[in-house]
C-alpha cells in the first residue's frame, strides 16, 4: 500500500494551506473535477489519492493549560503519540521550562512578568488576551483537546480563552478538566465554578472529572500517586480518541462519526468517555464492558445517552462472539433509541488483552449545568 507523499507533489501549492478539512476537502473535489475534465492520468490513482490523504488528513493539537494542563502534556508526550501535536501555555516560566511539548507559549509577559498568575483567573485570562494572536496562530485544528486543572488562575483563566480562540479558528473543541478536592476550601471551589462555567461555553464536549471521586474510589492511595492516576486516565483517554481518528480499523470509524458524538446541542456541552481493558473471560468481559459505560469517575447517567461510540481493539484472534458480548452488553446498558455505532482495530501489542472504549453524547455532567445555571450552591452541595 502506497504511503502519503509528504512531498505533495502531485497536488498544487494553494492546497496546502491551513483550512477547515471541509474547504481543504472542496478545494482536492474541485481539482479532481479538473483532473478528469483534462484526462489527466493522476486523477484518482494510488499516487494521487496518497497525496491526497496527506492534505485531508484530520489535524489534532492537544493543549495543556496552566500546571495541572503541562504536567498532563509532559505526561503524554512519554507516550510517543503519532497523529497529534501537542501544546503548553502558562503564565509561569519556570513551569514552563520544565514542561515537555511539541510548542510552549509562555503567555502574559508584561502582565505576569514569568512568575505565574497569583491563583488569579482574571490575571490568567489577561495574560491570554496579552497573547491571543500567538495563541489564534497556534490552535489552527481540526479538533482541539484542552487539558486544564480548574480552581486555579492560569488554567481557570486561560483555558476558556483558549477554547474560545480554537473556535473562532473552526475547530472542534473537546475540554478535559479536573475538580478540585472539597478540602482545598471555598475560593478554589468557587473559582472551578466560575471557569467551568466559561469553559464550557466554547466547548463541544465537556469531560469534567472531579478530585474527590478518586477519594471515593481509592482513598489509601498517596496523593502523588493519586494525581498520575488523573493524569493516565487524561492521557489515555485522548490518546485514544486520537488513535481513533487517525487509525483505519478493520471496523472503521472515521472522523465525522467522532464528530457526531462530539458535536455540541444546545448550551449544555456533554460528554461521557470510558476505557477499560479485559483479558478475555466472558464475565470479565461483560463487567468490563458495562464499567466503561458507566466511567465512576464521571458519574453520568447512561440512561440519557442519545449517541454512543463504541471501539474494540484486540489482536487478530479477537472472536465474533467476544465482539458480540461487548456490543451486546453495552447496548443494554443504553436507551435502545441511542444511536449506536461500533468500530473494530487490530492491535497486535495489546497481546491477549482487549481494549474497550466507549463515547457518549447526552448525559450532561451536573457539575457543569450547575456552572452554566449560576447554581453555585448546587455545586458546592456537589462538591461537598
Amino acid at each position: 500500500m502506497l504511503q502519503p507523499n509528504k512531498d505533495n507533489k502531485s497536488l498544487p501549492n494553494s492546497l496546502k494551506i491551513n483550512s477547515s478539512v471541509r474547504t481543504r476537502f472542496n478545494q482536492v473535489s474541485q481539482m479532481n473535477k479538473q483532473m478528469n475534465n483534462n484526462n489527466n492520468k493522476k486523477y484518482d490513482n494510488d499516487e494521487y489519492l496518497a497525496d491526497l490523504l496527506n492534505v485531508i488528513k484530520i489535524r489534532s493539537k492537544i493543549v495543556g493549560v496552566g500546571g495541572a494542563g503541562n504536567n498532563t502534556i509532559s505526561r503524554l508526550q512519554e507516550t510517543d503519540l503519532d497523529g497529534a501535536k501537542t501544546l503548553n501555555v502558562n503564565t509561569d516560566a519556570q513551569d514552563l521550562y520544565y514542561s515537555n511539548s511539541d510548542n510552549k507559549i509562555l503567555i502574559g509577559k508584561e502582565t505576569c512578568n514569568g512568575l505565574g498568575s497569583g491563583n488569579n483567573p482574571y490575571i490568567g485570562a489577561e495574560a491570554a488576551k496579552e497573547d491571543i494572536k500567538r495563541l489564534n496562530s497556534s490552535l489552527k485544528s481540526d479538533i482541539v483537546f484542552i487539558t486544564c486543572g480548574l480552581g486555579g488562575g492560569t488554567g481557570t483563566g486561560a483555558a476558556p480563552i483558549v477554547a474560545r480562540e480554537a473556535k473562532r479558528n473552526g475547530s472542534l473543541v473537546v475540554s478535559f478538566c479536573t475538580i478540585p478536592f472539597n478540602s482545598e476550601g471555598y475560593e478554589r471551589r468557587s473559582r472551578a465554578n466560575l471557569g467551568l462555567k466559561k469553559l464550557a461555553e466554547f466547548s463541544d464536549t465537556m469531560i469534567t472529572f472531579p478530585n474527590n471521586n478518586l477519594v471515593k474510589i481509592i482513598p489509601k492511595v498517596p496523593l502523588i500517586i493519586g494525581f498520575k492516576i488523573m493524569d493516565e486516565i487524561i492521557i489515555r483517554s485522548i490518546r485514544e480518541v486520537v488513535n481513533l481518528v487517525n487509525s483505519c480499523g478493520l471496523i472503521n470509524i472515521d472522523f465525522a462519526d467522532v464528530k457526531n458524538i462530539f458535536d455540541k446541542k444546545g448550551k449544555y456541552p456533554s460528554g461521557l468517555i470510558g476505557i477499560t481493558e479485559s483479558l478475555g473471560e466472558k464475565s470479565d468481559i461483560i463487567n468490563k464492558s458495562k464499567l466503561a459505560i458507566h466511567n465512576p469517575l464521571l458519574e453520568l447517567d447512561a440512561n440519557k445517552i442519545e449517541k454512543c461510540l463504541v471501539s474494540i481493539s484486540g489482536n487478530h484472534h479477537l472472536t465474533l462472539s467476544l465482539m458480540d458480548s461487548i456490543v451486546s452488553t453495552i447496548s443494554n446498558e443504553i436507551p435502545s433509541s441511542a444511536q449506536l455505532k461500533v468500530g473494530n482495530a487490530i492491535d497486535p501489542e495489546l497481546g491477549s488483552k482487549i481494549r474497550i472504549m466507549a463515547l457518549g453524547s447526552g448525559p450532561i455532567s451536573p457539575y457543569v449545568s450547575a456552572a452554566i445555571d449560576d447554581n453555585e450552591d448546587l455545586f458546592m452541595k456537589l462538591m461537598s
